[in-house]
């Protein structure tokens, strides 16, 4: 009856082992073949010693060591050796499907038990001991363990001991080791690892897959899309064996969809998604891609409708819930944020991406201190600006409050010097803010330089993808001349604007805001803009912005601020940005913008005037909690007739803490 069962067994495609194994193999034939031939031998020849020991190692071939033990073969201490690490082989490789298909907490059991079989003998390795070959056997079997673990760090720790040692590792250990590598984020290493294995065998689906985000976070982007289109191109598009569509080359295709999507060709991306979707509507990788096109074009909405298809069919994908998390977060929709992330680590808490949803939340659970501040430097005390001016404008957030609710404390400092006479504006301020799916609202009660106290609010609704309307209205506004300060004259503020935004590349607004000055000067101020995006690509873009602008006062004399009857303006801003540096969430970005209008002032004996003006700019993000951008600039435009020019600069940060 043993015999039968081990043959019925035997017989299943799949069951040979692909760990590591010693190279003392009696025969390039069927293990199972073997060993039924062994076991009908020892049927007629029980005390047939060399069947047993041949039956035997056909047994620990197929990965039976329970029936290999029961033939009660007579082995050597090496050979008993040898059934020990086929063992630990063993459940490594049920540990790495129980990894890859369980979601509970027993998912890492068998390789945990595998892990403390060779803790031992790890520590003699590393403490200098030279392993026999049934040693070095294991140590690689647990290279690759370690890595499916999850343990990086470890893995590349004994890794790197291997090499600085002189040992081999097979192209199998090094594929999962690159894994490692960029889970420990140092992708030029991955690289270097998936490059030999690919040598090894360019054929290698997982190691090419490997190479292009190994290549991508290394910021080879370019290099990382040539790789994945010529491995794409390489695979048929039907099974040789049975001649179905290949699902490899279809993976591999949506692979090079995304390399478009990380190289900020966003259009190109779109349009060979949306083909790719044409064929394979319910292909769940596309959907997925398809989804994080539409977060990277600026479409929450739509991309919470695709992930929630994908959820559909793959529920049990803590990446995919991590996403929605996220995405859910940016669209102010707390309850289903929370949720979403609470099943993202209820199914796997070591997942990357639950990783990053997680952090995603921290930041919004934290303080936030934002700082906006400016200077400038006239041509002298007539200057529309004075000689020197400066301005800075903080904000301190609280952690939010049942989800939805901020307070927050406000500083607005101006300070101009006229040609020796100065002139401030202070104002302090404390409000609340409340965030709720499409909508933002915040109100705040404010004093300062010898006014009244004042009051604020803002409001702003986002009722889809594309459309944003916002409003504003300030009993003692910032936004005023100081030179009206230095008269005593302060003034309110009721403001309204309205956002088309298409996508990252397209966006037209309008606004328009009408002041009243304590001075009985009433000011109607009218703006649009359209901005463009024409060219972009991992490191490089250019965009224009086209404005044009126009106010009317009622007070046409006796203002010492600058206040036209009327006036307009037309201009063309046009900006190159170059990604100089990036390392995950650390970058670099510098840009260069040239603006050149004209303007109007509908005087009647003052002709129009040109406007130019040229401003440099760096900008950091010092991972997510942090964000600085900083400017100079130099700007020429007429006032009353007089052509000035004026330097200046800007300041902005974020941190999060």
């Amino acid at each position: 009856m043993f015999r039968h069962l081990i043959l019925a067994l035997f017989l299943l495609p799949g069951h040979h082992l692909t760990m590591a194994t010693p190279v003392d193999v009696e025969t390039q034939g069927d293990w199972a073949v073997v060993l039924g031939n062994q076991l009908k031998l020892l049927e007629k020849e029980p005390g047939n010693t060399h069947a047993r020991k041949t039956a035997w190692r056909a047994t620990m071939r197929l990965g039976l060591f329970e029936q290999a033990a029961s033939l009660e073969a007579n082995l050597d201490s090496n050979e008993q050796r040898a059934m020990e690490g086929d063992r630990i082989a063993l459940m490594i490789r049920h540990g790495i499907i129980d990894s890859n298909t369980l979601r509970s907490a027993d998912r890492f059991l068998r390789l945990d038990s595998a892990l403390t079989a060779t803790d031992a003998l790890a520590a003699d390795f590393f403490s200098g001991k030279a392993p026999d070959a049934e040693d070095q056997r294991r140590l690689t079997d647990r290279l690759s363990a370690l890595a499916k673990r999850r343990r990086a760090s470890d893995a590349v720790a004994l890794y790197e001991t291997f090499i600085a040692r002189g040992l081999a590792v097979p192209p199998w250990v090094k594929r999962d080791l690159a894994g490692s590598y960029l889970e420990l984020r140092k992708p030029q290493d991955a690289t270097r690892l998936y490059r030999e294995v690919v040598a090894a065998n360019a054929d290698d689906f997982d190691a090419n897959l490997g190479l292009f985000y190994a290549l991508v976070e290394s910021e080879e982007l370019d290099a990382a899309s040539a790789q994945i289109d010529a491995f794409a191109a390489r695979l048929p598009e039907r099974r040789n064996r049975d001649g179905k569509y290949n699902a490899e080359r279809l993976s591999s295709n949506i692979t090079a969809d995304q390399a478009r999507l990380y190289s900020d060709r966003l259009k190109e991306a779109q349009e060979r998604l949306i083909a790719r979707r044409n064929a394979s509507p319910y292909n769940s990788e596309a959907r997925q891609t398809t989804a994080s096109l539409a977060l990277a074009r600026g479409w929450p909405n739509l991309g919470e409708q695709w992930l929630q298809r994908v959820e559909g069919a793959d529920p049990k994908n803590p990446a995919i819930h991590a996403d929605l998390a996220e995405t859910r977060l940016s669209l102010q929709s707390w309850p289903a944020a929370k949720a979403s992330l609470a099943q993202a680590n209820s199914l796997d808490a070591e997942h990357g991406a639950v990783k990053r949803a997680n952090v995603s939340f921290d930041l919004y659970n934290r303080y936030e201190f934002s700082v906006d501040a400016g200077f400038g430097k006239g041509n002298g005390g007539a200057s529309y600006f004075g000689n020197n001016d400066w301005h800075v404008d903080t904000w301190l957030y609280s952690r939010p409050i049942a989800n939805s609710w901020r307070i927050f404390f406000h500083n607005y400092t101006a300070t101009a010097d006229f040609d020796g006479s100065k002139t401030d504006w202070i104002r302090n301020g404390m409000g609340v803010e409340w965030r709720w799916i499409n909508w933002r609202i915040t109100g705040e009660m404010n004093g300062g330089s010898n006014e009244s106290a004042g009051l604020s609010g803002t409001a702003r609704w986002k009722p889809d993808d594309y459309w944003t309307l916002s409003g504003a209205v300030e009993s003692r506004t910032n936004d005023i001349p100081l030179r009206a300060v230095r008269d005593g004259v302060h003034a309110s503020q009721i403001g309204l604007s309205v956002d088309w935004r298409a996508h990252e590349s397209r966006k037209l607004s309008l606004g328009t805001a009408f002041y009243d000055f304590s001075d009985g000067n009433q000011r109607t101020a009218i703006n649009t803009a359209w901005l463009e995006r024409w060219y972009s690509s991992p490191r490089w873009m250019f965009e224009t912005t086209l404005g044009a602008d126009a106010s009317h006062n009622t007070l046409a004399t006796g203002a010492s601020y600058f206040n036209p009857k009327n006036d307009h303006s037309a201009w063309l801003t046009a900006a190159v940005d170059h990604l100089a540096w990036r390392n995950y969430e650390y970058n670099f970005r510098h840009r260069l913008a040239l603006t050149g209008g004209r303007y109007w002032q509908m005087e009647s004996n003052l002709a129009p005037g040109n406007m130019e003006a040229i401003e440099y700019t760096h900008r950091w993000e010092l991972d997510r909690d942090l964000s600085l951008r900083y400017s100079i600039g130099r700007s020429l435009r007429p006032y009353d007739g007089v052509r000035e020019a004026r330097n200046f600069g800007s300041l902005s940060l974020l941190w999060r803490f």
